[in-house]
């Protein structure tokens, strides 16, 4: 059995003292007719990828933890701690996802979903130094080594950057790979819109809708078949339900992109889409609100800014509802003005 290198060693140890109270399992066996490790390692690994699709992220990681143990070059569980550590999402998971997603890219893996978690990986470190960037800009927050808040600000914008135009790269790898397609587009019109390029992000967000859509009416198809099984039909009703979600958050933020163009009609036709197919959704109501605002149409964000402050749950403090009370205000004041 191959022997893990020592930086990967160090990773699995740092990974697994939380989870194992501070050691390692050796799994020893004293009877000749213990299991072996061949069948340990697919216990585990079967183990893992259950927990993970449960969404158990905790006991999926310890799970692949074992299973590295026995097969260090194991990927897929190298894959697998890497998009757990993304879906964990703290600074210090993004960190130790992008090693994993590194060290298996360097050493040749072209699978596609490490050039995915890479690419998200990088996308998220670059808002987390952008945020404390933004920290250091405001007076939030002050260095820790006594450098100048500016020049590091600076630094981090930078750092940001890098990390987004790499991501954008790889992003545009996994564009070819089948379902990669749809999770690069989407990520490509996060990552454009985070470096201020509105309209390569909207590009991307009008390609992403028409593919949503499209896989939303052949899910659809496949469900008028005759005699589907259970698991067909419940399969493919969880795959409509996918794509309409994509379908829906992608004009979500087609509006947006458009709105920050001062595109406003443009804008509203996604939203009214959107309210169409959602008509519960609050955050609909209060973007509408918005943009007939920025158009000066105070009459018609009136019932949007009500039905929104209807519909969310968020309490009274929270700062999305006394915004949309303080705009509902203003509308009125506006209104009065012009009579």
């Amino acid at each position: 059995m191959k022997q893990p290198s020592l930086a990967l060693s160090c990773v699995l140890l740092a990974l697994s003292l939380p989870l194992t109270g501070g050691c390692l399992g050796i799994h020893t066996f004293t009877s000749k007719e213990g299991p072996t490790d061949e069948q340990l390692l697919e216990l585990y690994t079967t183990t893992a990828t259950y927990l993970y699709e449960d969404d158990s992220l905790v006991r999926a990681q310890d799970q692949a933890v074992k299973a590295l143990e026995i097969d260090p070059e194991n990927l897929a569980m190298r894959r697998m701690i890497g998009w757990i550590r993304l879906r964990m999402g703290t600074n210090e998971d993004l960190l130790i996802a992008q090693k994993f997603f590194r060290d298996l890219r360097d050493e040749g893996d072209g699978n596609n979903a490490t050039t995915l978690g890479l690419a998200t990986t990088l996308e998220r470190l670059g808002v987390a130094y952008e945020q404390a960037a933004r920290g250091f800009r405001d007076g939030t927050r002050e260095p820790e080594n006594g450098q100048d808040p500016q020049t590091e600000a600076t630094d981090l914008e930078n750092r940001s950057r890098d990390l987004w135009n790499e991501a954008i790269e790889l992003y545009l790898v996994t564009l070819t790979h089948g379902e990669g397609s749809t999770n690069a587009m989407n990520g490509l019109q996060r990552v454009y819109a985070l470096i201020g390029e509105y309209e390569e992000s909207l590009s991307w967000t009008m390609q992403l809708l028409e593919r949503s859509t499209a896989e939303r009416a052949a899910w659809e198809r496949m469900l008028t078949q005759a005699e589907l099984t259970e698991d067909e039909d419940r399969l493919f009703r969880t795959n409509v339900r996918i794509a309409t979600r994509l379908q829906i958050d992608t004009h979500v933020f087609a509006s947006t992109l458009l709105n920050r163009l001062q595109r406003y009609d443009q804008a509203l036709e996604h939203l009214d889409q959107v309210i169409e197919a959602v008509p519960l959704l609050p955050q609909a109501y209060s973007l509408r609100a918005q943009i007939y605002i920025a158009q000066g149409d105070y009459e018609a964000a009136i019932p949007d800014l009500d039905q929104y402050l209807r519909l969310s749950e968020e309490p009274f403090e929270h700062p999305d509802v006394r915004r949309a009370f303080d705009l509902r205000t203003e509308c009125e004041q506006q209104l009065a003005l012009a009579d």
